[in-house]
């Protein structure tokens, strides 16, 4: 594809610090809003989270360990469960999440794979670096694959899975590190260059948090107010909620919030979008060449399907499949739908590695 004449960069970067402006001030008034009706005391409560809950440590989902990258001095907090002599499945996690959010996919998976799901930079356990900086998209990309090379098998390579934030990220080691990824696999979340090329009102809408993001301070208040019950809206509630509710009962929310507890967490994980939002590079939208699965379920309050359909054209070997009755929580919504369509994936021989 030709790169975008320069005055087209322009118009989108005004156009960029407009929305950020606009959404930025609307979500400012709504924070003070929420603070004066629910009162100062409800609005600044949080509650000490010390330990991990109980379901957190259940051994079905591996063992919990910590891994100090060598390209960084970033340690990450992941869980492992299985064999080096098993191919590596490793899962990397979206916002407002942690690497609970692939329990199903670990539980399932680990009779055949060595199933590693991360917490990325910035999350609950793992290093929280403080400029914005540190969490470009790239160096998110470099810990994958620094966490590939530095198991303890020395992997060469791996089945990705990303959703969410972990699917940008994804995403982007298959564009840089490709020889790390035998198969792609992403969930809700489209190439870099499909969202840009398939940007309408409807969908800039949909994406009103990420110019709210870039306000300093203030989302954090927002995030962490009245002891995070934005989870209870982010899963539970339209036009995110999960169409399954009970697949996120009030233990797993525990672990989330656990995660977001963390000092420094909520404001690291919001700097992923400033990072996003100032660090924006046409060399991350090249086409992937592995074999790819984009999963996607349609209820999404946040992506629109049309993002689903222009991904397919950035990759070179692709199958999509669209889960009707599920939100942006795909795989914790319709897991068994997911890893139905993840393992015929995987038991597929590849012809493009």
């Amino acid at each position: 594809m030709a790169p975008a004449p320069a005055y087209v960069k322009i118009l989108l970067a005004v156009g960029q610090i407009v929305l950020a402006l606009f959404y930025g001030t609307l979500g400012t008034v709504f924070t003070l809003l929420h603070l004066v009706r629910s009162g100062r005391e409800k609005f600044f409560r949080r509650v000490e989270r010390p330990k991990p809950p109980q379901v957190a440590l259940d051994p079905i989902y591996g063992e919990h360990k910590m891994l100090k990258l060598k390209s960084s001095n970033v340690t990450l907090h992941y869980v492992s469960k299985g064999t080096s002599d098993q191919p590596l499945m490793l899962f990397v996690h979206g916002f407002p999440e942690c690497w609970y959010a692939w329990r199903y996919q670990m539980k399932y998976f680990s009779k055949n794979y060595r199933v590693v799901a991360i917490d990325q930079r910035g999350y609950g356990l793992s290093s929280k670096p403080s400029s914005i900086g540190d969490y470009k998209v790239e160096l998110l990309a470099r810990d994958v694959a620094d966490v590939v090379e530095q198991l303890v098998s020395g992997y060469q390579s791996c089945v990705l899975v990303g959703h969410d934030w972990g699917a940008i990220v994804s995403w982007t080691v298959a564009m840089l590190y490709p020889a790390v990824v035998d198969k792609l696999i992403i969930l809700n979340v489209p190439h870099p260059a499909a969202y840009q090329a398939n940007l309408s009102f409807a969908q800039l809408r949909k994406s009103w948090y990420i110019f709210f993001y870039q306000t300093p301070f203030i989302p954090e208040l927002f995030f962490q107010a009245n002891d995070m019950n934005i989870f209870n809206g982010v899963f539970y509630t339209k036009p995110m909620g999960l169409i399954n509710k009970g697949n996120i009962n009030s233990e797993d929310l525990e672990v989330f919030k656990y995660t977001f507890a963390q000092k420094g967490t909520p404001r690291a994980a919001i700097n992923y979008y400033r990072a996003l939002f100032r660090n924006q590079k046409a060399e991350l939208s090249k086409p992937v060449t592995m074999p790819v699965l984009i999963i996607w379920g349609c209820e999404d309050g946040a992506l629109g399907e049309e993002l689903a359909d222009g991904s397919v054209k950035y990759c070179s070997d692709v199958q999509l499949k669209k889960i009707r009755n599920a939100s942006h929580w795909v795989q914790q919504d319709e897991p068994d739908e997911v890893n139905r369509y993840m393992e015929a994936f995987l038991n597929e021989k590849s012809t493009s590695k």
